[in-house]
């Protein structure tokens, strides 16, 4: 078994509570919250392929150039109306560029896109700079500086209570060498209402509540995070299901 230490994190955190650990690595705050710190994963168990895979095929990626409130696509499986880009097929995505506006993950339900930021900038000013609507699990690598970011307060766009600068109602994961600046200053920064794994990066989150937040759980290695919130740095809580 491959034993590993799956949080090597650089936090600044503004919690509401703070959690003590004593010598038997059991921690618990007044709020009943209880952390065991002393535990061993098996990294294959913990991690899929597809978590750790940064590799693509850039011949048969499409390719998304940001440019202001409009974006240019050459390839198959995404369109641009105003300033959204939607994603709405399998395969891999290369985004650059700056954009006012927002990309959207609008997939087939089994589909497993891969979506690669390359020094990419996108700010949203009541939204989800990037918003996973629907597929199976979206896979983002980062490669050179990235930004993704709301500016003002969340305004509804359909049915999803979205409140996060990256918002996620399917699995999520980052991985890649890159970098990614996340901010949101009226909500969360990074959510998903599944899984969401944090696979390699250096990530500096910037939110006036969670810094990370997920329905099912949050696995990081190889990263290295700066997180402030304004609420937990990370958060994990399943209210239907307690054993995620």
């Amino acid at each position: 078994m491959k034993k590993f230490l799956i949080l090597i994190l650089v936090l600044s955190l503004a919690l509401t509570s703070l959690v003590s650990c004593d010598k038997d690595g059991e921690g618990s705050d007044d709020g009943g919250v209880t952390v065991n710190t002393d535990f061993e994963l098996d990294e294959s168990e913990a991690f899929t392929d597809r978590d750790l895979n940064t590799s693509y095929d850039e011949s048969s990626s499409t390719v998304i150039t940001l440019s202001g409130e409009s974006a240019n696509v050459i390839g198959n499986g995404a369109s641009v109306s105003g300033n959204t880009v939607t994603i709405n097929s399998n395969g891999s995505y290369i985004i650059s560029g700056s954009l006012t506006g927002m990309i959207i993950v609008d997939a087939p339900e089994a589909a497993k896109p891969h979506i690669i930021l390359k020094g990419a900038s996108i700010n949203s000013a009541s939204s989800a700079a990037l918003y996973v609507k629907e597929c199976d699990k979206l896979v983002v690598t980062l490669e050179g500086e990235n930004t993704l970011a709301t500016l003002g307060d969340y305004v509804a766009i359909d049915e999803n209570n979205i409140d996060a600068a990256v918002f996620s109602k399917q699995d999520l994961s980052f991985n890649g060498a890159g970098s990614l600046a996340v901010s949101s200053p009226s909500g969360h920064g990074i959510v998903s209402k599944d899984d969401l794994v944090i696979a390699g990066g250096s990530y500096t989150v910037n939110a006036a509540s969670h810094g990370l937040d997920a329905n099912d759980s949050v696995k990081i290695t190889a990263s290295k995070l700066n997180i402030t919130a304004g609420k937990d740095g990370i958060h994990a809580e399943n209210a239907d299901d307690s054993t995620l």
